[in-house]
């Protein structure tokens, strides 16, 4: 998937903070729910953020939405359908827009509801899946099983949804290296459109990093990436970022949005944006916690931060995302999008070039097959 040649298009990030229960794993701003969500308060602060947002971002178009979270698909159909349409009518979309909605198998309260989804314009789904292993799910404090994934997707299929992708994990603990490759097999017979699969990590701030579990070493762990990359690749999934495999043509366009250092809007609860001003990079995010965000935005008192990106900062900022493309970023996109000089890009890339970790192929700046291995060790060494 090539970068698109419009630099004005940005993505919508919209940010849903609930979930039946927290992950021990999880890093995200997420919250238990307790009781029923009020579904019409939060979508009616969210379009009035969106309203208020909405004027850095003006006379230009959106490539891609994201329903993220939490759980997004705690709320009905008819609830995202009011929202999207409410964004629809008051901005310019692309004809082809990507509307994603993530979903957890266990908390898909409105399985019956994928036509509604559908009918709302989300036409791509994102299931949290995991594993399929339901010793490996308890493992990681989910709540569903591998049943309910099945379940989910034939109903989505049925509803007709023909772009669906289900997040992988893999170093899962207890897990050995035939567990993860049964695991992928598995994930690969529901021949999805998109499979991202990815280590489990121990974030600050999870329960899993107070008190980590025991996991792989590191030997280990490379064996299960570099085997289930060959598995996912054997099977006509194309890896096209660090965690992402697509059918051809499939790639998600909100990531690669991201990936590419696209302007972004961010509206809900803890919700970032990035916006190109006139003066450089500025970064805004919102209240995080979901009730103080919400009391803030109906009440018109402060619920954003902003800061601007530090010149010094912004070069590694660029290359944290472009160097995870396996393709790579242009070099007129990293103008563009920083308006710093491709000269000082290719200045500081050039130790990594006499090192084969980097190289630049007809305008495109990316990682060789070695550098892709070491991605973090190249930002690390090029941080001030």
């Amino acid at each position: 998937m090539s970068l698109s040649e419009n630099f004005d298009d940005f993505s919508l990030y919209i940010h849903f903070p609930w979930c039946v229960r927290k992950c021990p794993y999880c890093d995200f701003n997420s919250h238990e729910s307790r009781g029923r969500i009020d579904e019409r308060r939060y979508v009616n602060t969210l379009i009035r953020d969106f309203d208020d947002s909405i004027d850095a971002f003006k006379n230009r178009t959106i490539t891609s939405i994201f329903l993220g979270g939490g759980t997004p698909s705690l709320f009905s159909g008819k609830s995202l359908k009011r929202l999207i349409r409410y964004i629809r009518d008051r901005v310019s979309c692309r004809d082809d827009l990507e509307v994603t909605l993530e979903a957890n198998p266990g908390s898909l309260e409105h399985h019956d509801q994928f036509g509604e989804y559908l009918d709302a314009g989300i036409n791509r789904l994102s299931l949290g899946v995991q594993s399929l292993d339901d010793g490996c799910l308890i493992r990681i404090g989910r709540i569903h099983h591998a049943d309910d994934v099945r379940k989910a997707l034939e109903n989505a299929r049925t509803s007709g949804f023909c772009n669906i992708n289900i997040d992988m994990m893999y170093g899962l603990p207890d897990q050995s290296l035939d567990m993860a490759i049964k695991d992928c097999e598995h994930a690969i017979a529901f021949g999805t459109e998109h499979i991202s699969c990815y280590q489990l990590t121990l974030e600050p701030n999870t329960l899993f990093y107070l008190d980590p579990p025991t996991l792989a070493d590191h030997d280990s762990i490379y064996r299960m990436q570099t085997e289930l990359q060959a598995l996912l690749e054997d099977h006509g999934y194309v890896q096209y970022e660090v965690s992402a495999y697509a059918r051809a043509g499939m790639q998600c366009r909100h990531n690669m949005h991201y990936w590419t250092f696209g302007d972004y809007l961010g509206i809900g609860a803890g919700a970032h944006s990035k916006i190109l001003a006139e003066d450089g990079v500025l970064r805004i995010w919102k209240e995080k916690h979901p009730e103080h965000y919400q009391r803030k935005v109906a009440s018109g008192a402060s619920w954003k931060n902003h800061e601007p990106v530090r010149q010094e900062y912004l070069m590694v900022e660029f290359m944290m995302n472009a160097l995870r493309i396996k393709q790579g970023v242009s070099l007129d996109a990293f103008e563009q999008r920083t308006l710093l000089n491709r000269e000082d890009l290719l200045s500081l890339a050039q130790v990594f070039r006499d090192e084969d970790l980097l190289v630049i192929e007809n305008g495109l700046l990316r990682c060789t097959d070695r550098g892709y291995l070491f991605i973090d060790e190249i930002i690390e060494r090029m941080i001030p």
